[in-house]
């Protein structure tokens, strides 16, 4: 499961990390995300965090479910975005089947062990409509790592993206790239994004 040293940097730092991610801009990897999203479609913000991501997509008319697995954390989100945010970890949510236009995991999954990221995959595409999008993101790394504050990191190469998703039931790749970006609490980093479909 998710590291409790990551869950506990997430619920001491809550405060200082809701700040340094609200700076952040997305926006060109909103547009890929949301570019085939039926207008006013349910995304699921999976991971949430500071409910920066999400607060985005409501602006822009869409309907947002979130959850997080700090309760911190989804308690500040709760403040600003004025939905609801629920406490869970990729681990222990279901959710049901054929729901969200888009799923939506930002520097989230990445926490996520190696071993159990498969199955988790698995049941966020199964709550994606056919035709629905999904986006995630990680740091770009050959190996697992815990960092400095304690956070487990599963760390992901294009090529190492590529195989896990391919194995993802259900789930048409569009697209695997490397970009260096910036981080919430940290020097900037290279990221590793994908992109994908729920088959029709």
């Amino acid at each position: 499961m998710t590291g409790d040293g990551t869950v506990a940097f997430y619920e001491r730092e809550a405060d200082a990390y809701f700040r340094s991610t609200l700076k952040n801009d997305l926006t060109d990897l909103y547009r890929l995300f949301l570019e085939c999203l039926p207008e006013g479609g349910l995304i699921l913000d999976a991971g949430s965090g500071s409910g920066r991501d999400t607060l985005s997509f409501l602006r822009a008319g869409y309907r947002v479910e979130a959850f997080d697995a700090s309760a911190r954390l989804a308690s500040l989100s709760e403040e600003m975005t004025g939905i609801r945010v629920d406490v869970a970890r990729f681990e222990t949510w279901r959710g049901a089947p054929d729901r969200y236009a888009g799923i939506w995991c930002f520097a989230s999954l990445l926490h996520v062990r190696n071993a159990e990221l498969p199955a988790v995959l698995d049941r966020l595409v199964a709550s994606l409509k056919p035709g629905g999008s999904f986006f995630a993101s990680f740091k770009w790394g050959e190996r697992s790592t815990v960092d400095e504050r304690g956070r487990c990191f599963t760390n992901l190469t294009p090529d190492t993206a590529r195989e896990l998703f391919e194995g993802v039931q259900g789930l048409e790749l569009t697209r695997i790239w490397a970009e260096g970006g910036p981080t919430a609490l940290s020097d900037p980093t290279t990221w590793i994004y994908v992109l994908g479909r729920r088959r029709g």
